[in-house]
């Protein structure tokens, strides 16, 4: 494994972050997460710009770069793999160590007073941002959103984001129909007196939706967003998978029945501004409820008092309280993981005894 040679992408890095076509102001320091704009562990290739800038390719880990300096923080997982796959120009944070300081704590170390730290406000969880603006300013220091993102910038081959085709879900594997989970979720939003519920991770818009799809490798997701309204539903997805027969069917999406659960299909791209629309039309105290892991730039589109922010959502719980059916399900698929588990054991026994290894 040789390490990825970034001397190169690293300049290009640092003349962007003071180019006024990219940031309003010169910023001294870029974060580069390892997440997408769903806040997702897994990612797909469009989204791996931790990686690219730095090479390191496992699923956790937060690359900073300075004007001087470049460091990358991951956990015990990646110790050994981070060194192989990261140049000189990296210093490798040990998260867990006890001489390895915070993002933060490390920001505030190398960093001139009063310095400018960028960020993408769309793949930074709201939760993180608000604990890193916090030590950043009692530093002297302020976290600045950086609408463009500086990877992408320097990213000629960049590949574009997977659109692949949706798989729908029937009853037998799910217990219950999307049209129910909506209404169940109605329920917990008027409880909470929430008007609107905006799904941003790509697993709870998969199960609340009954589909899967293939966008993350491994991951039966796909990218989407929905707002759920008292009376509307909409779906932020892009491509043309939803011409499909099946999955117009599944979702009833030419059917005039039940107006307050039709299927408003929008652009993906669209949901900061289909947001901002409806914060215009609320009434002082209405509010829109969402995970306060969900990004920054999302959250900052909904003014203060009109958030309501929690950090598990009705539909987190939901999946976790599992029906007969999805319980079966995972009896199944238990049963399916055992066998190929055994297949393993069986041919390492084999294969120990031929060459002659000693566990």
């Amino acid at each position: 494994m040789f390490p990825k040679i970034t001397t190169e992408l690293l300049k290009q890095l640092r003349q962007v972050m003071k180019n006024s076509k990219y940031v309003s102001e010169p910023i001294q320091a870029y974060i580069v997460p390892s997440g997408d704009a769903h806040q997702s562990e897994y990612i797909a290739p469009c989204d791996c710009r931790r990686e690219f800038i730095c090479g390191f390719n496992g699923s956790a880990g937060t690359a900073i770069i300075t004007e001087q300096h470049a460091a990358m923080w991951t956990d015990g997982r990646y110790f050994l793999q981070g060194s192989q796959q990261m140049d000189s120009n990296w210093i490798l944070m040990k998260i867990g160590l006890k001489d390895t300081p915070t993002q933060e704590d490390w920001l505030v170390s190398v960093l001139p007073q009063g310095s400018k730290v960028g960020v993408d406000p769309s793949i930074i969880p709201a939760d993180q941002w608000k604990r890193m603006s916090k030590v950043l300013k009692c530093a002297g220091h302020v976290l600045v959103p950086v609408k463009a993102n500086l990877i992408d910038a320097i990213w000629a081959d960049r590949p574009p984001r997977p659109c692949k085709p949706l798989m729908t879900l029937d009853l037998s594997f799910t217990g219950i129909s999307w049209r129910e989970k909506i209404t169940a979720l109605r329920g917990k939003m008027s409880e909470r007196k929430s008007l609107w519920f905006v799904v941003t991770a790509l697993d709870d818009v998969a199960w609340l939706f009954n589909l899967r799809g293939s966008d993350v490798e491994y991951n039966p997701v796909f990218f989407a967003y929905a707002i759920i309204g008292m009376d509307s539903i909409r779906l932020f997805i892009d491509g043309n998978r939803l011409v499909d027969t099946h999955v117009r069917e599944h979702l009833f999406l030419d059917s005039a029945q039940y107006p307050e659960l039709h299927v408003q299909v929008l652009p993906y791209d669209s949901i900061l501004n289909v947001m901002k629309s409806i914060c215009e039309t609320l009434s002082p105290h209405e509010k829109i409820w969402l995970s306060d892991k969900a990004s920054y730039a999302l959250i900052q589109a909904i003014p203060k008092d009109h958030r309501y922010l929690t950090p598990y959502t009705p539909i987190c719980i939901a999946k976790a309280v599992k029906n007969m059916t999805e319980a079966e399900g995972m009896r199944k698929a238990h049963i399916k993981d055992a066998v190929a588990l055994c297949e393993l054991f069986n041919w390492l026994e084999k294969e120990v005894q031929f060459y002659g290894l000693l566990l």
